[in-house]
């Protein structure tokens, strides 16, 4: 990478988790989730849950295996005003499944690094 380059070397941690044993199951790649049992990850959320990670893959069947990022830049579509990015902030989950937003308080989870308002995209350092 040249001087004056951003971005960089991308380091990610992607561990295997299963989608719920009962229920709906409509996880789109992309969506973020949030952690509902152990190793049992779900993008159903209510708005202010905490965001576990990344799916890296689609799921709709229950019990399956799913990849998910919860190390590394992570692009979340959000809701709301946009995220703050100012080193501290991060985010959570939206009352919109798969989508995150700013936090009413606190900082949230991660590190907003970038913000595409046109887009609706925060790149958030999980």
């Amino acid at each position: 990478m040249a001087f004056g380059d951003t971005g960089g070397s991308v380091t990610e941690l992607i561990i295997t988790c299963r989608t719920p044993s009962a229920g709906g199951v409509a996880i789109a790649k992309g969506d973020a989730v949030k952690l509902s049992g152990a190793y049992v990850v779900t993008n159903a959320t209510d708005a202010e849950d905490g965001v576990f990670g990344e799916a890296l893959a689609a799921a709709t069947e229950n019990d399956v295996a799913i990849p998910v990022k919860v190390r590394g830049i992570s692009i979340f579509t959000y809701t709301g005003t946009a995220p703050t990015v100012d080193g501290e902030q991060g985010v959570v989950t939206s009352a919109t499944d798969g989508s995150v937003k700013a936090p009413a308080s606190g900082n949230g989870r991660g590190i907003n690094v970038k913000v595409d308002a046109t887009a609706s995209l925060v790149h958030v350092l999980l």
